[in-house]
Parts: C-alpha cells; sequence; structure tokens
C-alpha cells in the first residue's frame, strides 16, 4: 500500500502544473455528491448528479474504480447511461475525479443508473495493467451493505446477473458511419474472409490471420448511418463535449464518438476506457456532434456525426485515450476510380492499423464499384492498382483482370486488399503506407477463354527431347483458336513420365515444390508482383519426386514452362497429358 501512495504521489507532483484541480482516489469516500458534464443534444454541455456507492481500490490500478449512482434531467433523458458518455467528466469538490467509463447493474437494482469511474491518475498515465476478471469489494463500503460480494468485469452486459454481484461493463461507443451502401457496412461490421476465391497470396499470411475482423470483432455493438463529416457546428474540446475518433474520413466516414474528459493545451483525454486497445496508435482525432440521445430498450445511446479532424489520438489503453491537437497523424490516402455503366469516383483518408486498414481499402473499394454499376450481378473487371508507402522500396503497382458469374463487384478489390494484408504483416519492415490508387473499367458481359484440348506431337520422349504442343482454345461464345508451343525436358530429368499442364492464372504449389523463403523486402515484393495474372496463359511441364515412393503419395514438381498474356480476357480450365520417358 506504502509503494501506492508513493507512485501516486509522483504522478499529482508530475500534473501540479496543470490547470485542472485534481482529486485523487484516496480522498474519494461513498456517500460524497458531484457532478458529470456531457452533451445530451445539440452543442449544451449538460450537467448530471453523480453520488459515490464504493471505492474500489485494488493492488494495482487495472481495476481501481469509483462506483456512483447518476441521476438527474440529462440522465433521465437520455434514458440512463448511454453510449457516447464515455469519457464523461466527474468532479467531487470542484475537483476532477475521473471518467464515466462503464456501466453496471446490480440484479436487485437494475432499474436505477449506476456506473464505474475510471480514476483520472490512471487516466493520465495511461500504461498497460494485468488482466482480471474479478475482485472482491471492499469489506466496509457501501456495496457489502447493498449485500454486494463481488464486482465482474465483462466485456459486455451478460444475460444473467447473480444477486450478489455487481456486473460492470465498458460503456459501448456508438459508431458512426456514412458513405457506405448497406452491403458494404455489414462487411465493415462482420468482417471478411478473402478466401471465397483462392490466391497464391494466402501462402504468405500468419496462420491466424484467417480472415478481414470486423468492427463486431472488436466489440462495437452499435452501427449507425450518420450524415458525412460535419462542417460546422462542433464544440470546441472541452471537458464533457462530444469527441470523435475515426477510423476513415471522406467520402467514407467511420469514427467512435466519445467525450472529452480532460483538455490541458494540445493535449486531450477520453472515454474512460479503451477504444481498440492497441497502445500506441494512429487514429483521426476529430470533433463531433450530438443530434439526440436516444433512449433505447437495450442501452441508451447518443446519435450524432463526426465533424473536423483536429489532431490525432497517439495512445489507446485501458484507462482511456489520450491525443494531442498539434499532431496529425501519418494516414493512408485512398484513390477509386471505377467506370461501368457509369463512373464511381471515391476518396478517402484511412488509418495505418493493420488489423483493419485492409478491410477500410474493401468496403471503400466495394462502394465505389457498386455506385459506378448500380447493381450486383456478373461481368469482368480490368483493374489496375498502385501501393506506395513510406516503408516501400518502390511504388507496387500490379494489373489484373477478374471474372465473376455472381457479383464482379466483390473481386475489384480483393487483390488489393490481399496484398495489403501480406505487407502490412511482413517480416522485414513496416511499409508505412502512404497511397493507394486503383482503377477499374467493368463490363456487364464475360471477356473469358477456355482450355478445351492439349495435345502433342509424340507420345512417348526421351530426357532432352522437344515436346511440340497444340493448345484448343474456345473464347466465351466465339470461336476457337489453336495456339502452338514447345517445351524442352532437361536432358538429366530422373522421372519416369512427365505431365504437361496447361492452365491460366495462378496455380497452387506441388507437394513436390519447397516453400518460399524471401531473403529480404524487395524479394516478396518481387514474388508477388511475378504472381500470373488471370489472362495468363501456362504451358507447364511437371515431373516426379522421387520422394513419392518414401512418402506413399504422389508428389510432382514444376519442370519448366512457357506462359504468354491474352490481354483482358480471363484464362479458365486445366488440361494435362501425362508422357511416358523412355530411358
Amino acid at each position: 500500500m506504502m509503494r501506492k501512495l508513493i507512485l501516486l504521489a509522483m504522478v499529482f507532483l508530475a500534473v501540479s502544473a496543470w490547470a485542472v484541480e485534481f482529486i485523487p482516489l484516496r480522498e474519494i469516500r461513498p456517500g460524497m455528491v458531484g457532478y458529470g458534464l456531457t452533451v445530451v443534444r445539440g452543442t449544451e454541455i449538460s450537467r448530471f448528479e453523480v453520488e459515490v456507492v464504493d471505492v474500489l481500490d485494488e493492488p494495482g490500478e487495472r481495476n481501481d474504480f469509483i462506483v456512483v449512482r447518476v441521476f438527474g434531467e440529462a440522465v433521465t433523458r437520455s434514458g440512463g447511461i448511454a453510449q457516447g458518455m464515455s469519457g464523461s467528466p466527474v468532479y467531487f469538490e470542484g475537483k476532477l475525479a475521473g471518467a464515466l467509463s462503464r456501466a453496471a447493474a446490480w440484479a436487485l437494482d437494475r432499474e436505477r443508473p449506476l456506473g464505474l469511474v475510471t480514476p483520472i491518475e490512471t487516466m493520465l498515465k495511461l500504461l498497460p495493467e494485468l488482466e482480471e476478471e474479478e475482485i472482491p469489494v471492499p469489506e466496509d463500503g457501501g456495496l457489502r451493505a447493498l449485500g454486494i460480494q463481488r464486482v465482474v468485469f465483462t466485456s459486455a452486459e451478460p444475460p444473467e446477473i447473480p444477486e450478489d454481484a455487481l456486473v460492470s461493463w465498458p460503456i459501448s461507443l456508438p459508431i458512426l458511419v456514412s458513405g457506405l451502401s448497406s452491403r458494404s457496412l455489414e462487411i465493415l461490421r462482420r468482417g471478411l474472409d478473402l478466401g471465397f476465391s483462392w490466391h497464391p497470396l494466402f501462402e504468405l499470411l500468419p496462420s491466424w490471420r484467417g480472415r478481414l475482423l470486423g468492427l463486431e470483432d472488436f466489440g462495437f455493438t452499435r452501427i449507425l448511418y450518420a450524415s458525412g463529416q460535419a462542417g460546422e457546428g462542433a464544440l470546441e474540446f472541452q471537458p464533457g463535449a462530444p469527441v470523435g475518433v475515426a477510423l476513415s474520413l471522406g467520402d467514407v466516414v467511420v469514427g467512435a464518438l466519445g467525450t472529452v474528459t480532460l483538455v490541458e493545451g494540445e493535449k486531450i483525454l477520453g472515454f474512460g476506457h479503451p477504444f481498440l486497445f492497441t497502445g500506441s496508435c494512429r487514429y483521426f482525432l476529430t470533433g463531433a456532434t450530438v443530434v439526440d440521445t436516444v433512449a433505447a430498450l437495450d442501452i441508451s445511446y447518443k446519435f450524432g456525426s463526426i465533424a473536423d479532424l483536429r489532431g490525432g489520438v497517439f495512445v489507446d489503453r485501458w484507462a482511456g485515450i489520450g491525443g494531442r491537437t498539434d499532431r496529425v497523424p501519418m494516414s493512408i490516402f485512398l484513390d477509386m476510380n471505377v467506370s461501368g455503366e457509369a463512373q464511381g469516383k471515391l476518396s478517402a483518408q484511412i488509418v495505418d492499423e493493420p488489423r483493419l486498414s485492409p478491410l477500410l481499402f474493401y468496403v471503400a473499394g466495394l462502394e465505389a464499384v457498386d455506385s459506378a454499376l448500380d447493381r450486383i450481378g456478373p461481368g469482368t473487371a480490368k483493374v489496375k492498382y498502385t501501393i506506395s508507402g513510406r516503408g516501400l522500396p518502390r511504388p507496387f503497382t500490379r494489373e489484373n483482370v477478374f471474372l465473376s458469374t455472381e457479383d464482379i463487384a466483390m473481386y475489384v478489390p480483393w487483390e488489393a486488399a490481399l496484398v495489403l494484408d501480406v505487407l502490412a504483416y511482413n517480416e522485414f519492415r513496416s511499409p508505412l503506407f502512404a497511397n493507394i490508387e486503383l482503377s477499374a473499367e467493368i463490363e456487364p458481359g464475360f471477356s473469358a477463354v477456355e482450355i478445351v484440348d492439349l495435345s502433342t506431337d509424340r507420345e512417348f520422349y526421351r530426357p532432352g527431347e522437344v515436346i511440340q504442343f497444340t493448345l484448343t482454345l474456345r473464347y466465351w461464345r466465339g470461336e476457337m483458336r489453336m495456339v502452338e508451343g514447345s517445351l524442352r525436358i532437361p536432358p538429366d530429368l530422373d522421372s519416369p513420365y512427365v505431365e504437361l499442364r496447361a492452365y491460366g492464372g495462378p496455380r497452387l504449389r506441388e507437394k513436390g515444390e519447397p516453400g518460399y523463403v524471401f531473403n529480404t523486402f524487395e524479394d516478396l515484393l518481387d514474388y508477388i508482383e511475378g504472381i500470373p495474372t488471370y489472362d495468363t496463359l501456362t504451358v507447364e511441364l511437371f515431373a516426379v519426386d522421387p520422394i513419392s515412393d518414401i512418402v506413399g503419395e504422389l508428389w510432382l514438381y514444376g519442370v519448366d514452362s512457357v506462359s504468354q498474356k491474352i490481354p483482358g480476357t480471363v484464362v479458365y480450365g486445366r488440361v494435362s497429358r501425362i508422357l511416358p520417358l523412355w530411358e
């Protein structure tokens, strides 16, 4: 306990020069009455009353809270503690005690709103703490008098609450979104498995990166349509004023609405709980407006909009978020141009956060395509994209063509999102993405060619001989064409036969081929740039790996190949021939 008092004293000595007075947790007592500040509607900061029920002062600071009962007109109108109130400053004796950060419920008193306040000294430190699921309540505190024996911390409101427990969960932030259609918003909400079609890049992703996480995976339960970025009318940052933390700005806006706890010069603290809990971070700090507070049946919430960019959020920890108004974080600028039945253009600025940037890019790209097509259906897309970054040795540019019989829009941003994901988690260095440009031309029909047949000049060969082959191609609802070529069998090849295979686009790695090993970041980029596009026709020679006899199954490996592009036309189908080798 003495060590903790010394640490707290050091914190308050460090902030003694601040203009705001603080009251430490050790001076808070049950029965004390104070007030909090928040915006319920418009630009007026409303006051609500706060009474201390108990103080949770445990070893460490992660689970130190002030248990309070809140009341007053602002609380009544809000229907209790609403989403978006997290960060609301709470004062006792005119001094800042902390931020309203968690809602709470007691099984024997579900109607009167209880909440938890994160102490201000914890917020000022913003350091990661040990996780602890439940703690005992103080022996002589106000909670014991109510028959509460323990406090349980959960990530969301549970369906059942034990009679002897006070269950507490973070005041979830309402996410405000504009510029997205319903299906783009649904992908943003639930995430996306990019494996809806196979691609060689999947082998380069970490094993745990099975899908792009959606906002629901981060605990956001209320995602609301809002107007675009508000221009004027947002309050200046001050205790109790709304604050926005945005992940995307521009034509697509995605951000969370919370409340300012403390402003000191260019520094700002808010929320009283984590946003994405990433520690060091680079989010957009914005103004925000509150249209109204909705008293919903499940949990009340503030409805508003994200406003102007005012700086950056650089700390996201257990005790809250911390930002600065004199610094704007590095971010990724998106520029999308899509031509189809109409033109679709989209410009946005997204955060550089590996877990979310590929998803934000994907939904922005999907939105640009949907606005150009104004339909969901088949088609062929010619796509070109360029990714540049301060950590990339050169801009990465790639062109490809995609075809879908059901939903061509899903494929336009697909490969670029995969490349982003792979580069974001590469083992060499941070790419520090700066700009992504994507352009696409989409037509409703199918520009495709099928590999129908493969024939050779002979049925048997010897090592060192040349195989002359003829391919028969059939264009979609068009004519048949013949393509001729040749491949030489290596003279020292030790294999009972070879397989001559014709296919379109990239292929799966054969069991007899080693995994990819990259020595430098440049090697990785070279490999990605060299992946065959879907308009590539390849004829490849495969041999039997000698290890096949040992493992008891057929392992092949590629020996040599020839390729050519049929620009703008997806090549599909696979035809092969087994050619025995003579001694």
